[in-house]
């Protein structure tokens, strides 16, 4: 027996029934449903040593994620389970490759990629007349990625935009003529922008004769956080198909937090209905987070999204609930908690700041470099991580903060797929969240969904915070805060938790001597008694 089968089978041993389902069912299609910290990575690289160990050739497998950190474990895994040849990159990477292989194909090199579009389009608003917001550069560019995750064109866009009710900063007029402008120019210089590689491949699949030969290379298809893809990547995973092609998906509709993206959590939910023969497998046991800190999270989600919470860990503290007279106040007791948590021989690592936005946590990270506490930012960009060019830098600078020990500072969007033994949730109050822009059921949803996923990075200990006030002055004008209404149920579930964990009145000496009384007064009473009258 070789190494890799040896070690899978012991892998195996320590799954759960469900987990060891999805690694080793031989349905051709699977959906899994894997909720926060119930083992999705290691289920999927499990899933593919599995196959290998059955004499699946590893070059016929690809492994799709969202991000360079994502693709880089699972071959880590895979190496340690003696497992090579695998092929694992983003839907970006991916779509890369097809063209690449066409093109060489035709006897071309591989296209050139705008490195950052961002600063494309801040010259070209910078070239038009008119003023436009200060955030013009990154809401235009948001605009172009979601239009194009629909395969929307400038002159699709805002008619679809309006009768979605999509919400930005620019007008959908001005969005649909800077669009334009900016596909002129890129047509001009023969560019391509990550998202044209996407909807690039998927047109160039549409020829039968090349979608043949890449369908043949890849005949097993595994695709993770399948709950962030979007129509146009789904588009993709379609035309790679063959009713002879594998297909494993793993994802949780309750950590969807890309609508603005486009992504579409549906895709997920109804895959059995878009692919018949779809068999889907719930993971839903926490491996990673007390039974406190699960339900705790599971209480903000949608109810319509709410599963009831399975955790194998043992039970811990309860979660904190602070509300601080303002944001100076909001920061200093992370920093106090943060010095207390760390202790003698501690590590800065174990421990986590999440906001909704970068800019609330400005004034953590002044206020922890004031207390000697080592932090560092996992970077700004919300967007999920690609691995080619300025993506790349960004996901680097991501991993070199997690590797430094100090507390990590990140937004919720950032967090996704991370964990900390202790986490802070700060800025918890309305406006935040919600965050303001979110006006419709959906969008709602999504960011009950987004503080979801902020709550369960959490392992150990986990205290969530708002502030009242913006500063401590009183006559400031201000406006006082309220409580996100999203921490209703979870202080009322940590209310019943509180219940149930409240000792019984302690027995004094008092208690126990009349205690006692009663019962010998009983048995003397029970004593003079006539006897029962014995029938004739």
């Amino acid at each position: 027996m070789a190494l890799g089968e040896q070690t899978t089978i012991d892998a195996l041993a320590s799954l759960t029934e469900a987990q060891r389902d999805a690694v080793i069912s031989t349905d051709p299609r699977l959906a899994v449903h894997a909720g926060a910290g119930a083992g999705k990575t290691r289920v999927l690289t499990l899933r593919v040593a599995r196959m290998v160990d059955e004499g699946i050739d590893p070059s016929h497998i690809m492994v799709v994620t969202f991000s360079r950190k994502a693709a880089q474990e699972l071959r880590s895994r895979l190496w340690h389970l003696d497992v090579e040849g695998v092929r694992a990159g983003t839907f970006h990477r991916t779509a890369l490759e097809l063209l690449e292989v066409h093109r060489a194909e035709q006897g071309l090199g591989p296209p050139a990629l705008l490195a950052d579009r961002r600063s494309a389009l801040g010259r070209l608003l910078r070239s038009h007349e008119g003023s436009f917001p200060k955030n013009a550069p990154m809401a235009l560019d948001t605009e172009i990625t979601w239009g194009k995750s629909f395969g929307l064109t400038p002159a699709t866009y805002e008619e679809e935009a309006a009768r979605l009710r999509r919400r930005s900063s620019l007008p959908g007029g001005q969005v649909s003529m800077l669009w334009q402008a900016y596909e002129e120019g890129k047509s001009r210089s023969k560019m391509l922008d990550f998202d044209d590689l996407i909807s690039d491949a998927v047109a160039l699949l549409g020829d039968s004769r090349f979608a043949a030969a890449i369908q043949w290379r890849s005949r097993h298809l595994l695709i993770d956080e399948f709950q962030d893809v979007n129509p146009m990547q789904f588009a993709l995973v379609e035309r790679m198909l063959t009713p002879t092609t594998t297909l494993f998906c793993v994802g949780d509709p309750n950590q969807s937090v890309y609508a603005f993206n486009g992504a579409d959590p549906g895709l997920l939910r109804t895959l059995g209905e878009r692919l018949p023969g779809t068999r889907t497998i719930v993971l839903d046991t926490n491996h990673r987070s007390t039974p406190e800190i699960v339900e705790a999270a599971a209480s903000v989600l949608p109810e319509g999204e709410r599963r009831p919470p399975k955790t194998v860990q043992s039970p811990g503290s309860l979660p904190e609930v602070h509300e601080l007279a303002d944001d100076r106040a909001e920061a200093s007791f992370v920093a106090e908690r943060a010095r207390l948590l760390h202790g003698p021989g501690g590590r800065w690592r174990s421990i986590a700041v999440l906001a909704r936005t970068n800019a609330q946590l400005a004034i953590i990270a002044e206020e922890l470099a004031a207390h000697g506490i080592p932090a560092s930012a996992l970077g700004g960009d919300l967007r999920p991580a690609s691995d080619v060019d300025a993506p790349v830098n960004a996901q680097r600078r991501a991993d070199t903060a997690l590797n430094e020990d100090a507390v990590a500072l990140a937004t919720f969007h950032r967090a996704k797929g991370l964990e900390w033994p202790y986490v802070f949730v700060i800025g918890a109050s309305e406006g935040f969240v919600p965050h303001g822009a979110a006006d419709t059921g959906a969008a709602l949803d999504e960011e009950r969904r987004l503080l979801y996923v902020a709550l369960t990075r959490a392992e150990l200990g986990l205290m969530v915070t708002w502030a009242a006030r913006r500063d401590g002055n009183e006559s400031s004008r201000a406006p006082t805060r309220r409580v996100s209404p999203f921490l209703a149920p979870l202080i009322r579930r940590l209310d019943e938790l509180r219940a149930q964990r409240r000792p019984t009145a302690p027995v004094t000496s008092a208690s126990r001597v009349a205690q006692i009384r009663a019962q010998l007064a009983e048995q003397v009473s029970r004593s003079e008694e006539p006897p029962a009258q014995e029938g004739p």
